[in-house]
């Protein structure tokens, strides 16, 4: 399965809310039991994090029957990012420790004139 491709553009200090729907042949999967985890790098393979959202630390919560991941990102944690271009890429593991990587694309962070 190759990951859907979505470029994200948010704006320094503001929340960022994003919430994907997984669908199979119109029909959204079943997320029971499944984890979520979105990685923002500034290059793919970059070792260091700009910031990471996952069902553990709360960022991202599933809403598992309708497939939708709702990922939040609040504003005290973009204020610290720098304006720049980075990647980005959102995971899903069953619970057989499968990993299925569902988006990934650019993540465009514009300055702020606010501070």
């Amino acid at each position: 399965m190759n990951p859907g491709r979505y470029n994200i553009t948010i704006v320094q200090g503001t929340t960022f809310q994003l919430s994907p729907q997984w669908l199979v042949n119109n029909a959204a999967v079943n997320m029971t039991g499944y984890s979520a985890d979105m990685q923002i790098r500034q290059f793919v393979d970059s070792a260091s994090l700009l910031d990471e959202a996952s069902t553990a630390n709360g960022k991202i919560v599933l809403d598992p029957t309708n497939g939708i991941a709702n990922i939040t990102i609040p504003s005290t944690s973009t204020a610290t990012y720098a304006a720049g271009q980075y990647t980005y890429a959102l995971n899903y593991t069953a619970p057989n420790g499968t990993v299925y990587q569902i988006l990934n694309g650019t993540f465009v962070v514009q300055a702020s004139a606010v501070h």
